[in-house]
């Protein structure tokens, strides 16, 4: 395999997929064999574009307005890393906790490796602590945001 010698669309990505709501747009961006190291509660990892869209599937009807905010990208080789902000309402179970009708906000890190344009492994660390507490009433505040 051959490592990405152009940098990879990843505000187009963010938009097509996660802005757009659209699963199907995974296809465009992802290796049809790509590896999801990282887990949210409640989930396994995961290889393959049927398991992407059932992820994405899963997030964008627990959170049906959500939207993504890049803050920050590196790219380097044929690794790119991501900080994201997400925020949206509530409205079915995700990680455990049942549908709130509450706001979120909080950062996704992400690091991908890509190959031949296409997106072959991602790792992803999600502010799980801080969207426990938005949504079911904890200690934390979206204050940390600038």
């Amino acid at each position: 395999m051959a490592k990405s010698v152009h940098p990879f669309p990843y505000a187009r990505y963010t938009e097509d997929v996660w802005n757009s709501h659209n699963p199907d747009a995974l296809a465009m961006y992802f290796a049809h064999d790509a590896r999801v190291h990282s887990m949210t509660p409640g989930s396994v990892a995961g290889t393959g574009l049927n398991y992407l869209k059932g992820r994405a599937q899963s997030l964008l009807k627990a959170f049906p307005d959500i939207h993504f905010v890049i803050e920050d990208v590196v790219e380097r080789d044929d690794c790119l890393a991501a900080r994201v902000t997400l925020e949206g309402t509530q409205r079915g179970e995700f990680a455990g906790i049942p549908a709130t009708g509450k706001r979120m906000k909080v950062y996704d890190f992400a690091m991908y490796r890509i190959v031949d344009g296409k997106i072959t492994d991602v790792w992803s660390l999600i502010d799980i602590q801080t969207l426990r507490d938005q949504l079911q009433g904890g200690s934390s505040s979206p204050g940390h945001f600038r």
